[in-house]
């Protein structure tokens, strides 16, 4: 995909919704100052014929066009933060002391006649505008005054659809893999990154291992994962940690070298994938669906159909759609929500020729069939479909102490264990993960709180201690509509 340019030069007020919220006293919010229309101070919308209550007017010297300002990013990112950020979390709020109030110099101008900018939320605006500017090495912009009072609802959507889709794309690559690999849940011992490969996909350790040759910087272990994976397996990888690997695509560039006749040359990169918040690096399980629904939004079906795409390989070679692909999630899946999440992709697709046409249906052949052995090998196979009563249940097959959870998450768990064993609560952890000590209760508490992040509803009383015994309506139908 081709990474969507910043938005940080002129906007007019035509690219914004204006219209006016009907209801007692309320106006849109364009201004944070308003133009005073003679002694009254209500207005007639022409539209509506409702009378409005203006906001209190300024002593700013009125322009009949939107001012446009000429700003210096790291300047008045300085100035604006000393002056505003009093409680220094590089935000402005409501909470802070500043005096909420700045001079930015027209572009018109050059900088040298300055207005006035006032208000929490312009000045908030202004310093994510300037995050923005510096994310794009931007040492200079124009912004258009109209940007900085923008209808929140619209400014929201365009940041979105502009910005924070690329910012949340990952590709597990060579380039991708400088982030990807930092695992901040990891709390072994060994910190080395590490990337677990399927058995079936010999490409994609030839890949890898080739990219851990050429950049030993990384100090990359790839790990083949054996063709059987056992749950027993998966609880030896939680002291080494790592990521699984996803879909591959093939590039073809022409190559010039040595004044040649032009060939081809071939390269792979990772299937991208959206994250649901900055601070992840994997691609989750129903978090995918719903981020996928925006993508198509915002017309982004490609990397729509590639989050498909991933899904369908983490079926072939993993078995299900994963909680998320880390290796301690090997055992655990999520929501199933793939059949519609492939189905609204489909729609969307470009379908103007026959050969597009063609494509997309076997494209969707395939995705279904992916879908059906996941329903009848996952959701209707043991230990999550109920015999007695036909229904499915959040049931994983993980063993131990879930190992991506805070370091004292179980201790209230932990603690009556270590104390009737007469160790502490670290040795007593280790007698358990060591399978030194046998404790049913707590095998059956690990299998519920599994079973609850496999729900996705993690955590929550509703679900706990509990959750791998319920048939719960929302699995349910969801399986119904699969």
């Amino acid at each position: 995909m081709t990474p969507a340019s910043p938005q940080l030069h002129s906007q007019t007020d035509s690219d914004l919704d204006h219209s006016i919220a009907h209801g007692t006293n309320r106006v849109q919010r364009a201004r944070t100052y308003t133009i005073f229309n003679g002694p009254s101070s209500y207005i007639t919308h022409p539209e509506t014929r409702q009378m409005h209550r203006l906001r209190r007017s300024s002593h700013d010297e009125k322009s009949q066009h939107p001012r446009r300002f000429l700003i210096d990013v790291e300047e008045t990112e300085k100035t604006l933060l000393a002056q505003e950020d009093s409680d220094h979390n590089f935000q402005i709020t409501v909470l802070d002391a500043g005096p909420k109030i700045m001079k930015l110099g027209s572009a018109d101008s050059q900088g040298y006649k300055k207005y006035d900018i006032r208000g929490t939320y312009m000045l908030s605006n202004l310093l994510q505008e300037l995050a923005l500017a510096k994310d794009y090495h931007r040492k200079h912009i124009v912004i258009d005054e109209s940007r900085l009072n923008e209808h929140p609802v619209n400014r929201l959507s365009r940041l979105i659809r502009n910005h924070f889709w690329l910012g949340l794309t990952r590709k597990i690559d060579a380039e991708g893999l400088e982030i990807i690999c930092k695992d901040p849940k990891n709390r072994s011992k060994n910190r080395r990154p590490r990337i677990y490969v399927p058995y079936g996909d010999q490409l994609a350790f030839e890949y890898y291992n080739e990219v851990a040759s050429t950049r030993p910087h990384l100090d990359l272990e790839v790990v083949r994962l054996p063709e059987d994976i056992t749950p027993q397996y998966v609880k030896t990888l939680n002291t080494q940690p790592g990521i699984l690997s996803l879909g591959l695509t093939k590039n073809r560039f022409p190559s010039f070298a040595s004044g040649s006749n032009p060939g081809l040359v071939e390269s792979y990169s990772g299937v991208p994938f959206i994250v649901p918040g900055g601070r992840f690096n994997e691609m989750y399980g129903w978090d995918s669906y719903f981020e996928t629904l925006g993508l198509l939004a915002d017309h982004r079906v490609e990397i729509g159909k590639h989050m498909v795409d991933n899904f369908l390989y983490q079926i072939h070679h993993y078995g299900k759609i994963l909680n998320a692909n880390r290796s301690y999630y090997l055992t655990r899946s999520q929501p199933p929500f793939l059949t519609d999440m492939a189905l609204q992709v489909y729609f969307k697709l470009p379908a103007s020729t026959s050969a597009e046409r063609t494509a997309n249906n076997e494209w969707l052949r395939k995705a279904i069939l992916y879908s059906i052995k996941e329903y009848y090998t996952v959701w209707m196979s043991l230990p999550r479909y109920d015999e007695k009563t036909g229904l499915s249940k959040y049931h994983p097959t993980g063993i131990g102490m879930p190992p991506e959870t805070e370091s004292t998450h179980f201790h209230h768990i932990i603690k009556p264990w270590a104390e009737k064993y007469n160790v502490t609560i670290k040795e007593f952890e280790d007698l358990y993960s060591n399978d030194k000590v046998c404790v049913p209760e707590l095998d059956r508490y690990f299998t519920h709180d599994r079973a609850v992040r496999e729900s996705g509803h993690d955590t929550t009383y509703r679900l706990e201690k509990r959750c791998a015994d319920l048939a719960t309506v929302d699995l349910n139908s969801l399986l119904c509509k699969y």
